[in-house]
């Protein structure tokens, strides 16, 4: 895989880059999440301030978003996955998807989630069970009783755990490649490599990057799906 070199520590932006995106918390998180032997020390520090710079920016341009606006985002990703479903997955009775409780103004897809419960999907939330580790998926449905989790976000009061066939994962910023800008944990890249579903992620188009910079830890999304409709497809 072509791993495109980060801006040196001098700048703070890639020629044509463009968007906005907490710092890359993964080093803080877990230590050990960056392999010394697959990236240099330097090179993960650049990396972590040019994501903190798009990050930012990309979370007060979102945040800035009307709410009229950010609705219609929602159910246009809403069309956008019917569409991709359709072909991967025309039958979601007795299927697992894994959706997101929605913050920080992500598209908010829990009316999509209901009418996919509705044709007999299951559903569920994710939920950091233990930091540093990968995520664990709880069964949810639609006015389900709810308890404060990690960050205080909302995930379901039961204890058990489901393996989605399908997650979405939300995106703060994203690039044609396939790959991820998140909020800088890494719980998801974690889980990714932990799991295998189909997992596709969902944000706006105005996030779109020329690149993320990815990282030996970073992994490529299955499909990317905007406003705007699919925009990445692993054809693998």
């Amino acid at each position: 895989m072509t791993r495109m070199q980060p801006p040196t520590a001098g700048s703070d932006r890639a020629d044509g880059e463009q968007g906005g995106s907490p710092p890359c918390q993964a080093e803080r998180i877990a230590p050990d999440y960056f392999d010394p032997l697959a990236v240099d020390a330097g090179q993960a520090r650049d990396v972590a301030r040019w994501r903190r710079a798009r990050r930012e920016e990309l979370l007060a341009s979102r945040a800035g978003l009307s709410i009229a606006a950010r609705q219609a985002i929602a159910a246009a990703i809403a069309r956008g996955l019917d569409a991709l479903l359709a072909a991967h997955l025309p039958d979601p009775r007795g299927r697992v998807v894994a959706g997101y409780w929605p913050i920080r103004s992500e598209p908010d897809l829990r009316p999509w989630l209901a009418r996919l419960h509705d044709r007999g999907a299951l559903l569920a939330l994710p939920e950091v069970e233990r930091p540093a580790n990968p995520l664990v998926f709880r069964p949810w449905h639609p006015g389900a009783a709810m308890r404060r989790g990690h960050w205080n976000i909302p995930v379901p009061a039961n204890t058990e755990t489901v393996e989605p066939d399908v997650v979405l994962a939300p995106l703060v910023g994203w690039d044609g490649a396939g790959y991820r800008l998140g909020y800088g944990g890494g719980y998801f890249d974690r889980t990714l490599a932990a799991r295998q579903p189909l997992a596709v992620g969902v944000g706006l188009q105005a996030a779109r990057l020329a690149t993320i910079y990815p990282q030996p830890h970073d992994i490529r999304l299955a499909a990317i799906v905007t406003e705007c409709g699919l925009q990445y497809r692993d054809r693998a």
